[in-house]
């Protein structure tokens, strides 16, 4: 083999190993890209159907606000009939839909427990002083949805209650927890497991024997035992330093649970197989109804648009 053969082959060498260098490079380049698209998509399923958690408890809980039967029992004071009136539209909710883990609760005018379809505890307790949701909605008339801290931390919907004069007598609450939106979501693919700041147990007393995973609570007593061992071993994957972390052909990302004050008091953690096939069709909510707030005086018969607030 001549010198000039052997150099041509050396240089054809060293040039094809640059471009299957350089061919990885862009291999893992594409690869990156269409993970994060993939995580971007997942993180919007779950967004949305969080959403749709929230639409679907503003709208009965401005159904419940004009049940009659609610309305009249308030104005009388009557907790027995109108307890019963709760448990009887609950119960017609399970039956003919898929929903089962909703609550609803009563307050006066003065922010007081009047009714609770789950329980008779703590009736006429104040909640004022740490409901703030329950405040804004008092303050502004205008039914309003949010993560709210109180002595759980799920979604709150709060709409005002008005008798035949259109005066302001009280609010009704639909309080749903993550149950559905998580058995919602493992149909798709992705297990979640909803997390609160554990400093925050001083207010949400109802969680104080929930496992505990680090700096936080875990908010469903069921929850993917694999999933909550990775993020055990992995303190990091909880911080929120990356967009996502892979772990043996899984990602774990996060999206974060703030109150009605936009502030961030809980995560919940995301976890699905990169490998699985990414669904196109991500469904879409919107919550498309009006509200027409009390008329005014002189002016009776003009509707005015209020906004619905979703935090």
């Amino acid at each position: 083999m001549n010198k000039t053969y052997r150099n041509f082959l050396l240089l054809f060498i060293i040039i094809t190993m640059i471009l299957l260098f350089f061919l990885n490079k862009y291999n893992k380049i594409i690869e990156q890209n269409q993970t994060d698209i993939l995580v971007s998509n997942k993180i919007k399923i779950v967004e949305n159907e969080l959403l749709h958690q929230k639409n679907q408890a503003l709208s009965l809980s401005i159904l419940f606000s004009q049940n009659q039967n609610i309305v009249t029992f308030l104005e009388k004071n009557d907790q027995k009939k109108l307890k019963v009136e709760l448990v009887k539209l609950l119960s017609n909710i399970k039956n003919y839909t898929s929903i089962y883990n909703i609550q609803v609760q009563v307050h006066t005018k003065e922010l007081e427990v009047f009714v609770r379809s789950w329980e008779d505890e703590d009736l006429g307790l104040s909640l004022k002083e740490f409901r703030k949701g329950l405040v804004k909605v008092k303050e502004t008339e205008e039914p309003f949805v949010s993560n709210e801290l109180g002595k759980r931390f799920n979604i709150k919907a709060i709409s005002p209650i008005f008798d035949k004069d259109k005066e302001y007598i009280g609010s009704i609450e639909v309080i749903i927890d993550y149950s559905d939106l998580k058995n919602r979501l493992k149909y798709m693919g992705i297990e979640i497991i909803p997390l609160l700041e554990k400093k925050y147990l001083k207010i949400a007393q109802y969680h104080k024997e929930n496992q505990l995973l680090h700096e936080y609570v875990v908010l469903k007593e069921e929850y993917d035992k694999n999933f909550f061992h990775i993020l055990q071993e992995n303190k990091n994957y909880i911080s929120n330093e990356f967009f996502y972390y892979e772990i043996k052909n899984k990602i774990v990302t996060q999206i974060p649970l703030g109150n009605m004050d936009l502030e961030s008091i809980g995560k919940l953690m995301i976890y699905f197989d990169k490998n699985e096939q990414d669904y196109k069709y991500l469904p879409r909510y919107e919550y498309l109804g009006e509200i027409n707030s009390k008329s005014d005086s002189k002016n009776s018969n003009t509707k005015q648009k209020k906004e619905i607030i979703i935090k």
